[in-house]
């Protein structure tokens, strides 16, 4: 039987969740799974702590641009709303569309992208994080946003790891 890249995918993906040292390489074996589920040249995972009213970058593909650093103001807008009630998927897929949606824009295209994909993480009906994965024009069509639910479960297990041994 021959094994599909995308479920070979998975089962590194499982393999490494089964054996990481650091809880913070989770971040890093997600990041290889979505790069084959999804795509991304820019890879974040956004902690969310709504008791204390902050979001945390808690993984980065690109450190030296988007660094873990401390704690970000939760934007109540209608974006987050929209992941925190609906657990709605939030997709660009323009440069056009990316106008005005990300105070570092500027940045972002340094690295090539011009679309991004949000996927909103809960467990226990409270939102623990998103993932964020940004790519060229037009790289997350519909059949891409539905691959993207495939990293949900992943996804919340990291999370959870994080949350264990993290203050988030």
């Amino acid at each position: 039987m021959t094994t599909t890249p995308t479920a070979q995918a998975f089962r590194t993906f499982e393999e490494a969740l089964a054996r990481y040292a650091d809880p913070a390489d989770t971040g890093a074996a997600l990041h290889a799974l979505a790069d084959a589920v999804i795509g991304a040249r820019l890879f974040t995972l956004t902690a969310i702590n709504m008791d204390a009213g902050h979001v945390r970058r808690v993984y980065s593909s690109h450190p030296e641009v988007y660094p873990l650093l401390g704690t970000k103001p939760i934007v109540l807008d209608d974006w987050f709303e929209a992941m925190r009630t609906d657990r709605r998927t939030t997709v660009i897929n323009t440069a056009a569309g990316m106008e005005g949606n990300f105070p570092d824009l500027d940045l972002i295209r340094t690295l090539g992208c011009n679309a991004s994909i949000s996927v909103p993480i809960m467990a226990g009906n409270q939102l623990l994080g998103t993932i964020n994965a940004l790519d060229v024009e037009g790289a997350y069509p519909d059949e891409v946003v539905a691959r993207a639910a495939d990293l949900i479960i992943p996804a919340t297990a990291v999370f959870l790891i994080l949350r264990n041994h993290f203050t988030l």
